[in-house]
């Protein structure tokens, strides 16, 4: 599974290292072993598409 396979799914679940998406009737665990959270300041992503 891919990360953009999770888009259109719902977000019923977080804590401090995973998210829980609820996409149709699966709940997917997302889990971090670490990870950096950063504010886009445009409308674009650092790869140029629009979000």
């Amino acid at each position: 599974m891919n990360i953009k396979d999770l888009f259109g799914g719902e977000i019923v679940g977080t804590g401090s290292d995973f998210i829980v998406i609820l996409k149709g009737k699966k709940r997917l665990l997302l889990q971090f072993s670490s990870h950096k959270l950063i504010e886009l300041k445009g409308e674009a992503t650092p790869y140029g598409s629009t979000i």
